[in-house]
């Protein structure tokens, strides 16, 4: 995952290229049934799959390290996000940890439909598995991880397609 940070650009873009710089992380780890994949085509991510709840199961969730440091002065994330009327989570994290407390947003997607989201830090909440905790105020420039999670206790197929996830500055 690289981000274009063009000389005098006032944003910051995660550029969405390959598949490989994604990881898959489902509820298979603690023994659910889950199953998704993550497809890249021409700057468009596609997250989809089953979510089940079978087997104490009910998330999916994709997520990739930064390669680049988000600047001190990002005040805003923007991305484009089309879905199939589920509720998702945009989740951040500020280490490079497997299975850490993250930041998370919900947001409600429409069916076949682009949204753009425009989220600031207190936009996010501090989790660890799914429960609320205290942890610092957010700031953009400690972000190492960024992902999706599905968890809304719907069974059944889910997709999400995901492009132009811009850290907008203050200036």
């Amino acid at each position: 995952m690289t981000m274009n940070n063009p000389s005098k650009a006032q944003e910051y873009a995660l550029t969405l290229k390959q598949t490989s710089d994604w990881r898959l992380i489902n509820d298979t780890v603690m023994g659910g049934i889950s199953a998704s994949k993550l497809d890249i085509d021409k700057g468009i991510a596609k997250f989809s799959g089953t979510l089940s709840l079978e087997q104490n199961g009910g998330f999916a969730s994709t997520r990739t390290t930064l390669s680049t440091p988000i600047a001190s002065n990002v005040a805003m994330i923007r991305l484009q996000v089309k879905g199939d009327g589920r509720d998702y989570q945009l989740r951040l994290r500020t280490d490079n940890q497997w299975d850490s407390f993250a930041y998370s947003c919900h947001f409600s997607t429409k069916k076949d439909s682009w949204i753009t989201l425009q989220l600031k830090p207190s936009d996010f909440t501090a989790v660890y598995r799914g429960r609320p905790v205290e942890a610092p105020k957010l700031n953009f420039n400690n972000v190492k991880q960024l992902g999706f999670l599905v968890a809304d206790k719907q069974a059944g197929q889910f997709e999400l397609s995901f492009k132009a996830i811009q850290f907008i500055s203050a200036d």
